[in-house]
């Protein structure tokens, strides 16, 4: 399969990064959230994505069948 170079360089960065953060979630969010915020200051506007609509999951239940 032929190596895809855009994903690659988001794998690449996105491990930079949380090494950098030291595989922490909390820290790799709180410098998202932070970054955002320079964002906003800078005149970037920020929008969330529309919300999603309820999803319904169902689940197929079947009994085994007997041994008769």
């Amino acid at each position: 399969m032929k190596e895809n170079e855009i994903l690659s360089e988001i794998h690449r960065v996105g491990e930079e990064i949380a090494r950098e953060c030291g595989y922490d979630v909390k820290e790799i969010f709180r410098r998202m959230r932070a970054q955002t915020e320079q964002l906003k200051a800078q005149g970037w506007q920020v929008v969330s994505p529309a919300p999603r609509e309820k999803e319904t999951s169902y689940a197929l239940r079947e009994e085994p069948p007997q041994k008769t």
